[in-house]
């Protein structure tokens, strides 16, 4: 009988065979140093997995492999890149014994041999379109401190966005918010310290050509192999400020009251609008392009005051937030930044915004400029806008100031709910209400999301991280009917959640279809979600259960699956065993009271 491994195992022989028939060369053995193997299902092969990569210590003259199934051998595809080997088109099919066979050879003369057997998962319902799944690509300690030296690959975001496209597609991410690409005050700036729009780190300016992730050829190579995996790009837009780099920016204004005084507002020559924006000859950034400053050379701090002829734009909260305030009632202004939204969507190739500070940039110009950048490209324009108000009835109010059906905002009210979560003192039975995402008219303009750049730092600065239950929010967000849940790159690659999170994709991918049901027994711990699934697609639908209790003990809730006579298993992996519903649809469904396992989803075995 054909013997089952684990993929540790498959790479625990192939270290072993090159142990064994390797040589040495500059004193060194050749051997396997790396592998994405070891990022999936340890049970299991998903037969799904069309492609992986081995990484040696030396560059590879040669490999065969080949996999054999029953009594029929076929050749596998591969790619030799240097010391990596990317093995392609593996074509498996579900529930199947195989045997791989490896021969490679290094240009100094190692050569390794391997013959593996292995079997592969499950086959999962055959999805026409998946759910979408956004993930922020970013945190604000990216490549600084001790990041910079645990992650150096992130130095080079865009180049980083790129190598992972496949891996990202793999798993069901379908769309990507990227950081501000745009030349910022200083070259490790975030990005939200905004300079020249223009400029995407392809001009020599405030002393970096390159951005702090990366240069404009290489932003556009990332886009493009993002595309070819399905992937759409987000370009975060600062429109609300503009930073000075230096003294260079310093020029004589007048303010409201009359006094002249020296301010940071003298943004030109800009290399990057001069370049590409059509009327950067007719009229430069100078402080008439502005509302007003908190900052004068000549007269330090002070509070916010107008230019003269100046007022404060039409804002849901306070215009003024920081250095230099955009007028976004000049035309000019307005006029520039129209053509830059489109120059990003046509000619960069990106496929929408996530829109910086909205509370505190001109209503009217958002919903102007929305519609023109809609109007003026091909595609489907995405954009959504960081409204920092944490009830529903704020933000619906904010929403029908900006009066454009297409525009989404991040969920801040189901975000402020987890922080209950997060404490344990939460009513879970409110979870069937919370947020945007459950209020009539606005569910499908809601991004879900738990965490992000603001709120997910070390240094707490805004609000604390979700970092207790985080998995019970993350299954709450990646299982819902309505809104587009984010998954959070800090989460997911720097504190140990990716393992798990893509269990969760998973099911998202394969069942979270169908409408979603609120049952009836919810209570101050357990909360509990079913998707019905699609009527013509078997197997799709689920059973999702997550509690804030810590007493380490089992709660069982009779739920109706709407799928009778059913066998469920939890894909989690948090309970073990299966689950038979009645003829009526209705099971047993469990759930752990633990603060670390205590999420479960339950999908059909077949």
């Amino acid at each position: 009988m054909t013997k089952k491994v684990t993929l540790y195992v498959l790479i625990t022989v192939l270290i072993l065979a090159v142990m064994i028939t390797g040589c040495k060369s500059n004193n060194d053995q050749f051997a396997l140093v790396a592998s994405d193997l070891t990022e999936h299902n340890l049970e299991a092969l998903d037969y799904n997995l069309d492609k992986f990569k081995l990484e040696f210590n030396q560059e590879v003259a040669e490999v065969k492999v080949s996999l054999v199934k029953e009594d029929s051998r076929y050749k596998i595809n591969t790619n030799i890149d240097g010391n990596t080997v990317t093995l392609t088109d593996l074509n498996l099919e579900p529930r199947t014994s195989y045997q791989l066979v490896i021969n490679i050879k290094a240009i100094a003369g190692g050569e390794l041999s391997s013959t593996t057997n292995f079997t592969t998962d499950r086959s999962y319902p055959k999805i026409k379109e998946f759910n979408k799944t956004l993930m922020q690509t970013f945190y604000w300690e990216m490549n600084k401190g001790e990041y910079k030296e645990k992650y150096p690959e992130e130095a080079k975001l865009w180049n980083l966005l790129a190598d992972r496209a496949d891996d990202l597609a793999n798993v069901g991410i379908t769309e990507l918010w990227v950081p501000a690409a745009n030349k910022a005050h200083e070259q490790q700036d975030e990005g939200y310290g905004t300079y020249d729009l223009w400029d995407l780190g392809e001009f020599d300016q405030v002393n970096t050509v390159r951005t702090k992730y990366g240069t404009r050829e290489e932003l556009e190579k990332a886009i493009t192999k993002l595309h070819q995996e399905g992937i759409k790009v987000y370009y975060d837009a600062v429109f609300n400020h503009r930073i000075a780099a230096g003294y260079e920016n310093v020029e004589d204004s007048i303010l409201a009251s009359g006094e002249q005084v020296k301010t940071y507002t003298k943004f030109y020559p800009l290399k990057g609008r001069q370049k590409y924006y059509s009327k950067a000859d007719q009229w430069k950034w100078d402080w008439q392009a502005f509302d007003g400053v908190d900052y004068a050379v000549d007269k330090g701090n002070m509070a916010p005051q107008n230019f003269k002829g100046k007022e404060w734009d039409n804002t849901f909260e306070k215009d003024y937030l920081l250095a230099a305030d955009v007028d976004y009632q000049n035309e000019n202004v307005k006029d520039e930044m129209k053509e830059w939204g489109v120059w990003i969507i046509n000619d960069i190739g990106f496929d929408g915004f996530r829109l910086d500070a909205v509370k505190h940039i001109d209503s009217d110009f958002i919903s102007e400029w929305l519609t023109y950048v809609q109007e003026n490209t091909d595609k489907d324009v995405f954009v959504v806008g960081e409204a920092w108000i944490e009830n529903t009835m704020g933000l619906t109010f904010y929403l029908y100031g900006i009066d454009n059906s297409d525009y989404t905002v991040f969920d801040f009210p189901l975000r402020n709910t987890f922080e209950n979560l997060r404490s344990g003192t939460m009513n879970m039975t409110a979870l069937g209400k919370a947020g945007m995402v459950n209020k009539t008219g606005f569910k499908d303009r809601a991004v879900t999301f738990i965490d992000n750049h603001d709120t997910g730092r070390d240094h707490v600065e805004y609000k604390a991280p979700i970092n207790n239950r985080k998995y019970q929010a993350y299954t709450y967000i990646l299982m819902r009917e309505h809104g587009l849940p984010m998954v959070y790159w800090k989460d997911y690659y720097q504190d140990g959640m990716k393992e798990n999170i893509n269990k969760l994709l998973k099911a998202r991918r394969y069942f979270a279809y169908g409408p979603g049901h609120e049952v009836d027994n919810n209570d101050i711990n357990t909360y509990s979600y079913v998707r019905a699934g699609l009527a013509d697609i078997p197997g799709t639908g689920l059973v999702m259960m997550i509690s804030q209790g810590v007493s380490g003990d089992i709660t069982t809730k009779r739920i109706n699956s709407t799928k009778p006579n059913t066998e469920f298993y939890d894909i989690t992996g948090n309970i073990e065993g299966r689950v038979i519903t009645d003829a009526e649809g209705y099971g047993e469904f469990k759930v752990k009271n633990d603060e670390a396992t205590g999420w479960s989803v339950w999908v059909p075995v077949e």
